[in-house]
C-alpha cells in the first residue's frame, strides 16, 4: 500500500490571531485539554486504516505547543502503534514562540518529532502586536535557538507579508533576519483577509491600513531574489528550501495524495472521498466516546473533479507537472481535456509547456489564483 500522510489538529491557543480563520479556541482549560487528548488518541487508535504505512506526520493547528511534551508524545505513540511509522518519517509540528520551552522541546524530540514549523510571522515587534501575536522578535529568534539545542536540525520559519502598517523596510529587516537565523526552510504568506476574522471587519469597516497591491507584489518579488540568491530554492509559490530540506508532509498535499486527519475539524482524502471532523472539540469528543461518525461533510470526488484539483495543487509546485502521469492517473486526455484552457492561460503569459510538463510562468506565479479559476471543472 502506499503510505499515508497523516496530521493531527490541535484546535487550541493562548489567543487567536487578528487575522486566523483556522479551527482554533483560546483559554481552554487544562481538563477540556486533556479530555481532547485521550479523544484523540482513541480516533487513531479505532482508524480503519490501521496498520498502513506512514511517510509523514504533522501536528498542526490551532497550536500544538499549547499541549504539554508529555501530552504531545502520547498522542504521536498512538499514531506509532497504529500505523507503521516508516523509520525515515518527516515527523513534524507547528510551534507558538510564546508556547515553547527547551523542557518541551527536548519531550518532541525524544519523543520522536524530526522536524519543527516555527509561527514566526514578523522579527519586527510593532508588525507582530499589530498581528495579535503573543511573542516578541526576541521570543522567536530564542525559539529558534531553543530547538537547536534540543536536536532539531529541520526546521522551518513561517513569514507574513502585506501586513497592516508593514513597509517594505519592516519586509526587508525580517527577511534577513530570518535568513541570519538559517533555517533551512522558509514559507512566506501574504496576508488574506478571510471571512468572520477581526481583520476582515476592520478591512470592511476602513480601519486597516494595508498595503497597496503593487506593494505586496514587489515585497512577494524581493523575497522571492532575496531568497533564492541566499541559497533557497523556491520550490513551491510560498515555500523555500534550502537542498534536501523540502517540506515532505506538504508535498503530500500538493500531488493531491492521499492523507488521514484526525482532531475537531481535521480533512482526510482517501480513495477519492473528502471529508471533516466534527469541529467543536467538546462535540467532537463527545461524537468519540459514543462511536458516532465524526465527519460533518463528505464527497466523493469524480475523476474530473480530483483531476482538476491536482492540476491547481501541482501547479503551486515550481517544477511543475507532468501531463502525461495525470492521464494515467485519472483515466482523462489532459491535453484535450484542458486544450482551450491551456491555451488561454499561455497566451495570457501565465503557463509555460514545453516537452509535456507545465508550469507557471514568473507571472503566473503572482497570478496563482487567477490560474486556478480558470481551471475549476
Amino acid at each position: 500500500m502506499e503510505p499515508l500522510a497523516l496530521y493531527v489538529h490541535v484546535p487550541y491557543c493562548v489567543r487567536k490571531c487578528a487575522y486566523c480563520d483556522f479551527n482554533a479556541y483560546s483559554g481552554a482549560r487544562p481538563a477540556e485539554v486533556e479530555t481532547f487528548v485521550d479523544a484523540v488518541c482513541r480516533e487513531i487508535e479505532a482508524s480503519p486504516s490501521q496498520g498502513r504505512p506512514a511517510a509523514t506526520v504533522f501536528f498542526g493547528g490551532g497550536t500544538p505547543t499549547y499541549l504539554t511534551g508529555g501530552q504531545i508524545a502520547r498522542i504521536l505513540q498512538s499514531i506509532k502503534t497504529t500505523f507503521a511509522v516508516e523509520a525515515d518519517a518527516e515527523i513534524s509540528s507547528e510551534a507558538n514562540p510564546s508556547t515553547v520551552d527547551a523542557e518541551r522541546f527536548r519531550a518532541m524530540r525524544e519523543a520522536g518529532f524530526n522536524r519543527l514549523s516555527i509561527g514566526v510571522q514578523s522579527l519586527n515587534d510593532r508588525v507582530l502586536q499589530q498581528l495579535d501575536r503573543t511573542h516578541s522578535a526576541a521570543e522567536a529568534v530564542n525559539a529558534v535557538e531553543m530547538a537547536r539545542a534540543a536536536g532539531f536540525r529541520n526546521l522551518s520559519l513561517d513569514l507574513m507579508f502585506g501586513l497592516p502598517s508593514q513597509t517594505m523596510d519592516d519586509w526587508r529587516e525580517t527577511l534577513e533576519k530570518a535568513i541570519a537565523l538559517d533555517a533551512p526552510h522558509l514559507s512566506t504568506y501574504a496576508l488574506t483577509l478571510e471571512p468572520g476574522t477581526r481583520f476582515e471587519r476592520l478591512h470592511l469597516g476602513g480601519k486597516l491600513d494595508l498595503p497597496a497591491e503593487e506593494d505586496e507584489l514587489t515585497m512577494y518579488e524581493h523575497a522571492i531574489e532575496r531568497l533564492t540568491a541566499a541559497g533557497y530554492d523556491h520550490y513551491e509559490v510560498s515555500n523555500f528550501a534550502k537542498p534536501g530540506f523540502q517540506s515532505r508532509h506538504n508535498l503530500v498535499y500538493w500531488h493531491n495524495q492521499e492523507h488521514l486527519g484526525f482532531g475537531p475539524g481535521a480533512v482526510s482524502y482517501l480513495a477519492g472521498r473528502r471529508w471533516t471532523n466534527e469541529k467543536n472539540p467538546a462535540i467532537y469528543a463527545e461524537k468519540v466516546a459514543r462511536g458516532i461518525d465524526l465527519a460533518v461533510d463528505s464527497e466523493q470526488l469524480n475523476p474530473e473533479s480530483a483531476l482538476a484539483e491536482t492540476l491547481i495543487q501541482g501547479l503551486r509546485l515550481r517544477e511543475g507537472i507532468v501531463v502525461s502521469r495525470l492521464g494515467v492517473r485519472f483515466g482523462i486526455d489532459v491535453e484535450r481535456h484542458y486544450a482551450d484552457r491551456f491555451s488561454r492561460l499561455g497566451e495570457k503569459g501565465l503557463l509555460n509547456r514545453t516537452n509535456g510538463r507545465i508550469r507557471l510562468t514568473d507571472r503566473g506565479l503572482l497570478l496563482a489564483n487567477d490560474v486556478a479559476i480558470e481551471l475549476l471543472p
